[in-house]
């Protein structure tokens, strides 16, 4: 009896701080929503649909190539911490220096493209330069996944939103100075140093110091992650593939009116990977017990549904008085963009509960399988759309290849099923 009133002591506490880590995390994401918007958007009238789209270009630019500084470690790294206590800072230096790898390869590799099909603009170089080195100091974000699999966000959250703040408001004195495009970017590299520095502190400057490469915990790494490393890339390919097909079949100002209307639909992308991330421990501890395990996935896929559904009834509704008021008319050319795009949230949120479910089921090769499959559909749908539709076409092919990557491609495999058949009934509500 003892035992079982203990039991339940420790999982009543364990949901208590999942809770809290959701708190945090929500509080950390509404801070960027209410602040980041208004500087964003402030942002982008200052400089016009051609300098906006040109910093976005090199921004989509860079992602394309970043899934190889990240290396898809996130879940892994969290998922071996929780298993592997007594080996902590073993695992996170073979990530760290993982990572650091990862981020110099990311940066050669994006100012290489940005070389050969820049046609020699040095503006556009410098900036892919400066973007790029934020890879650098994201790799000390190691120190976040840590943190994520003890549940202590808060303390994160309190590090990068401090830094956010402080480069929100540099922005709007780099407004009011009447600045250019450089100091924009530099500002932005500002504040992500800034959040590595203070977990940097925070964690322990002799313990970082202590970090070494670890071989033998690299590799094991690496065998785990590969899939997830080569779906990140993919992930990346189709979710900033347009902007760059954008940039090269039309022009940048095409680009800068797509980058509103993908802006306000990524903008409640936090939602998923706040309520994931939180979950992620529970749901590793919980697979021993399949039908609750089950439950707890429904739930999640439910929650995530009815959210993503919500937004997208709202902003669709919306869109054209949001950026008439918030952009002016030089933007409202984004106005129906937004209109297809934000449905994308809906198969983007069932995406990262489905990804992370596949990691605990140890069916990571999935996570790479469906990635390729949407990729290949989107650059295929991209290559007819845009020259029709211009970036509603990109818009349009980005919602059916997601839609296809993160719900009908689990129909497909007897392994995966489950996932499809979650997904579904998530949305009858009537079926427990």
């Amino acid at each position: 009896m003892t035992r079982k009133i203990a039991f339940a002591q420790v999982k009543k506490l364990f949901a208590h701080n999942i809770i809290k880590n959701i708190s945090w995390l929500f509080l950390d994401k509404v801070c960027r929503l209410g602040v980041g918007l208004i500087v964003s958007v402030w942002v982008a009238k200052y400089l016009g649909p051609h300098d906006f789209g040109k910093w976005n270009y090199s921004i989509a630019v860079v992602a394309l190539v970043s899934a190889f500084s990240t290396l898809g470690l996130d879940q892994i790294l969290v998922k071996k911490l929780i298993e592997n206590k007594d080996q902590e800072e073993i695992l996170i230096g073979a990530a760290f220096y993982l990572r650091i790898t990862g981020a110099i390869t990311s940066i050669l590799l994006s100012l290489a493209y940005i070389t050969i099909f820049s046609d020699g603009e040095s503006q556009l170089f410098i900036i892919t330069l400066l973007t790029s080195s934020t890879l650098i100091f994201q790799s000390f974000d190691v120190i976040d996944l840590k943190l994520q699999s003890i549940l202590k966000s808060k303390v994160s959250v309190l590090i990068k939103n401090s830094a956010f703040l402080i480069c929100a408001a540099l922005k709007v004195l780099v407004i009011l100075n009447q600045c250019n495009l450089i100091y924009f970017v530099i500002i932005s590299v500002i504040e992500i140093a800034l959040g590595a520095f203070g977990l940097i502190i925070q964690y322990g400057v002799f313990k970082v110091i202590s970090w070494r490469p670890n071989v033998t915990f690299a590799k094991q790494l690496l065998k785990e992650c590969w899939p997830l490393i080569l779906s990140g890339i993919i992930i990346m390919l189709y979710m900033r593939i347009d902007q760059v097909m954008i940039g090269k079949m039309l022009d940048e100002k095409s680009v800068g009116l797509y980058s509103v209307s993908v802006k306000f639909s990524e903008l409640w992308y936090f939602i998923p990977t706040v309520f994931v991330s939180s979950f992620f421990p529970k749901l590793i501890k919980l697979k021993s017990d399949e039908t609750g395990y089950r439950k707890l996935c429904l739930k999640i896929f439910r929650i995530l549904f009815f959210i993503s559904f919500g937004i997208g009834l709202t902003i669709a509704l919306l869109a054209h008085d949001m950026i008439l008021i918030l952009y002016g008319n030089l933007f409202i050319a984004s106005a129906f963009a937004l209109k297809i795009s934000i449905w994308t949230s809906i198969f983007v949120f069932w995406g990262v509960a489905a990804a992370n479910m596949l990691v605990i089921d140890g069916l990571n090769k999935h996570n790479l399988y469906k990635s390729v499959h949407g990729v290949i559909l989107n650059i295929a749908l991209n290559f007819i759309l845009i020259p029709r539709f211009g970036i509603n076409g990109a818009a349009i092919a980005t919602l059916i290849s997601q839609a296809y990557a993160s719900y009908f491609y689990y129909l497909l495999k007897k392994e995966t099923r489950y996932i499809f058949f979650l997904q579904t009934r998530s949305i009858l509500f009537f079926l427990k």
